[in-house]
Parts: C-alpha cells; sequence; structure tokens
C-alpha cells in the first residue's frame, strides 16, 4: 500500500512537470512573437500618399506661368504693356506686329475710353475734327515707343490709320468726343502718312505725317 502511495505521488508529479513545461513553452512562444520585428520602411520611390507634402531637403515644383511677373506696363488700360526694355509687347512677352490686321492678337491693342486724366502725360495728343488733324506732324527716333491719344470732336466718329503697309495694325477708332490710346514702337527713319479712314474725310484735310530720323 505504501509503494502505491509513492508511485501515484510520483506520477502527480511528472503531470505537474509536464503541465509547467508546457506553460513555459507557451508564454515563451508568446515572448517570442510579441518581440517581431516592425514592417520595414517603403522603399525609394514609392508613390507618396496624396495629400501630403514632400519632406524637408524634397526639390518643390517650379512656379506656373501664371505665377510670373507682368511681362510689362500698359500707358493706359487695356493698351498694350510695354516692357522695362521700351519693347511694346503682347500679353504673352511677345513684340507686337505692326503689319497685321488691327486687333489681331499679335497687333497692338488700343486701350479703353479714356477721361482727360487718364491720358498719359507722354502721349503724343492727337485731335481730329472736320478742320483737320491736330497736330498734323510729330517726330520720334527709330525703335522709340510711342503713345498715341486719339481724341475726336464731339460730332463725329474718326479712325486714325497709317498709309504704310508696314503700320497697317496702328489703328485707332473713336466715337464723338471719345479719345483712346495706342502704344508701339517706331518704324526705320522716314516719313510715314497718317490720315483719318472714314469715308470722306481724308479728302478734307483730315491727314498728317510721322516722321523718324
Amino acid at each position: 500500500m505504501d509503494n502505491q502511495k509513492i508511485n501515484l505521488i510520483t506520477d502527480n508529479k511528472k503531470i505537474i512537470a509536464i503541465v509547467a513545461a508546457a506553460i513555459a513553452l507557451g508564454l515563451g512562444a508568446y515572448w517570442l512573437l510579441s518581440r517581431a520585428p516592425e514592417a520595414p520602411p517603403a522603399e525609394e520611390g514609392a508613390t507618396q500618399p496624396a495629400g501630403e507634402q514632400p519632406s524637408a531637403g524634397e526639390p518643390s515644383e517650379a512656379p506656373s506661368a501664371a505665377s510670373e511677373a507682368p511681362t510689362g506696363t500698359p500707358a493706359a488700360p487695356q493698351a498694350s504693356p510695354i516692357s522695362e526694355e521700351g519693347k511694346v509687347v503682347t500679353p504673352a512677352g511677345e513684340p507686337v506686329k505692326l503689319n497685321v490686321e488691327p486687333g489681331s492678337p499679335e497687333a497692338p491693342q488700343q486701350s479703353a475710353p479714356l477721361e482727360k486724366k487718364d491720358i498719359p502725360a507722354t502721349a503724343v495728343k492727337i485731335t481730329m475734327s472736320p478742320s483737320g488733324i491736330s497736330p498734323d506732324v510729330f517726330t520720334a527716333k527709330p525703335g522709340q515707343a510711342i503713345t498715341l491719344s486719339v481724341t475726336a470732336d464731339e460730332s463725329q466718329t474718326h479712325v486714325f490709320k497709317f498709309d504704310d503697309p508696314s503700320l497697317s495694325a496702328v489703328a485707332v477708332g473713336v466715337g464723338p468726343g471719345e479719345t483712346r490710346a495706342i502704344s508701339f514702337n517706331a518704324p526705320k527713319a522716314g516719313e510715314y502718312v497718317f490720315y483719318c479712314d472714314v469715308p470722306g474725310h481724308r479728302g478734307r484735310g483730315e491727314s498728317g505725317k510721322m516722321i523718324v530720323k
């Protein structure tokens, strides 16, 4: 009987030892799993999530053309800009062309109607009326940026134009009592006739000339 008790106690100790070993193994496995390394960082060149800003040191995108500085300053509202170098240019910064159709995108643009206070101080001030064009002569230097302000008398519409095809784009139409302006660079040396393009007006004396020298 004593031997049976001893054997039972021995068996119980073995069972307890096995259970303890199993528990120890389970705890060890849990500890190892909890220490598993985190996922590696994304490889270089991976797509950046939308909305995230570039990190420090990354080059930023170049500004768009719309944010660039203006190409020049117009002498009058809505007239073509004049660059710092004295060139009359389109809104895109290209030199205007003087031998194209008036009002076309490449041509110098006439201004909006101007109040007397808005007429540029440096403008050549042209007045057109049944008695003629005043002044009927003005001078300029080759390449000089010229701004003409053209004013119609109170009774009639007038259209200022040059006779020479090389200046066909320089044209200004004004209603009765209206003033508009246009800027352009003077052509090569020579004399250039201007006139009113309304039928019958040139024949009654509405003409003059620009002398470039």
